[in-house]
Parts: C-alpha cells; sequence; structure tokens
C-alpha cells in the first residue's frame, strides 16, 4: 500500500475486512437450506397421551415431498396430511386419524429447500410408557 501511513493502512485493512465478512455473508444465506427448527412433539419428548397431530418446522420453506410416521415394530401409522401438498413451506402439519397405543415413534420427512437442497430427517418421541424412540 504506496503512499498511505499507519493510520490509513489501519482504515484499508478495516475496510477490507469489513468487505470480506459481507461477501461470507452473503455466500452463506445463498447457500443455506431448510433445516428443521421445531417440532411437535418435540425430539425425545416423553408424552402421558397421544397427541392428535404432528407440526415440523423449518428454518425456510420446505417442500416435503415424504411424511411418514412409524412405530417401535417399524410399521407405518396413517397420517392425514394439513395445508396444500404443492409448494414450499416453512411448516408441514399433519392429523392422526385416532390415538396412538403407547411406544416409541419415529416421524421421518424428506424434501426440497427452496435453494434445491434434499433434506431430511427424523424426531423420535415416546407415548406413555413405551420403550425409548429408536
Amino acid at each position: 500500500m504506496i503512499g498511505l501511513d499507519s493510520c490509513g493502512r489501519r482504515r484499508a485493512t478495516a475496510a477490507a475486512a469489513i468487505a470480506l465478512a459481507a461477501c461470507g455473508a452473503t455466500v452463506r444465506s445463498a447457500l443455506a437450506h431448510a433445516d428443521l427448527r421445531a417440532s411437535e412433539p418435540a425430539e425425545g419428548a416423553a408424552l402421558p397421551a397421544s397427541p392428535d397431530r404432528i407440526a415440523l418446522l423449518f428454518t425456510e420453506p420446505m417442500r416435503v415431498t415424504s411424511l411418514r410416521l412409524l412405530d417401535e415394530a417399524g410399521q407405518e401409522r396413517p397420517l392425514r396430511r394439513e395445508g396444500p401438498r404443492t409448494g414450499a413451506a416453512a411448516e408441514t402439519r399433519a392429523s392422526l386419524p385416532g390415538p396412538l397405543p403407547p411406544g416409541a415413534y419415529r416421524i421421518e420427512y424428506r424434501g426440497l429447500s427452496a435453494d434445491g437442497h434434499v433434506g431430511g430427517g427424523a424426531v423420535r418421541f415416546r407415548v406413555g410408557n413405551g420403550g425409548g424412540a429408536r
């Protein structure tokens, strides 16, 4: 940095650092994809009684393409999806047609973020005094 005194060099260095940080923040937000922010029931919850519905809340809109509820034997339990199935949303809900018996359960989901990333995961919970969620 020719022609800059020590104060000028510090200012130039600080300006460059701020510009790089701003670029990094822009790249991170452009590369971000939907992650699970919260769920009902919550991960690892031990519920005294069956929930009447489930909900998944994401950090950004996600088009959930698969939503399943499995019991501890791996058998799929019926769900009734609520709301539109097309397009992306930051929340996905489903109701249960009847109460779940005591036991361990796993909600599995898979979907597509607005940025094109495929994502998915599982939420485990327990109803009554059943065994631990697998």
